[in-house]
């Protein structure tokens, strides 16, 4: 049942090969005067949008020179993958000491839900989104590189004084 290709089908296809090659010489065209989108990523990095969310990161406090997290387990609660270990014991001075803090960024899905559990806001979601590794083993981050990824935290302002009511008014305080 071999169908004769007549002298029309030719033509027809002819023309949708020349049309197809105009087109596409069309959007090259158009294309080769629109500004450029690339960027040098080494040395040129992203501008990330607000809110972004990178690997989740343990800032240290500037005044005290440690981090705020108190390893009460809010975080490795709440995350829905189970990435995070806090190993922490009672203390001497009945307060929890953190022995050792992990997150498994191979499994992270960047949801944000640690930071938003943390009592202390002592979890942030960084704006660190360079993560490959070689070995599954380099994708666990301890307390100290998520405390290298958060940087320095700047202190919380301290409240100022509130003045008595009667005082803005005028009226004597007694």
């Amino acid at each position: 049942m071999n169908k004769r290709i007549g002298p029309s089908e030719y033509l027809r296809e002819g023309v949708y090969i020349a049309v197809s090659i105009a087109k596409g010489h069309w959007v090259t065209l158009i294309n080769l005067f629109r500004p450029k989108v690339t960027l040098q990523y080494p040395e040129v990095r992203w501008e990330l949008p607000e809110g972004y969310r990178g690997l989740p990161s343990l800032p240290v406090d500037i005044d005290s020179g440690e981090d705020r997290c108190i390893g009460c387990g809010a975080c490795a609660r709440v995350c829905p993958t189970q990435l995070i270990a806090i190993e922490s014991r009672m203390g001497e001075d009945k307060k929890r000491v953190v022995d050792s803090f992990t997150i498994n960024a191979g499994l992270c899905m960047f949801c944000g839900l640690c930071a938003d559990a943390c009592p202390t806001d002592a979890i942030v979601m960084s704006d660190h989104y360079e993560l490959a590794a070689f070995t599954r083993e380099d994708m666990m981050y301890d307390r100290v590189k998520l405390n290298e990824l958060g940087g320095n935290r700047e202190p919380k302002p301290k409240p100022e004084p509130k003045e008595p009511i009667a005082a803005k008014t005028g009226e004597e305080v007694s």
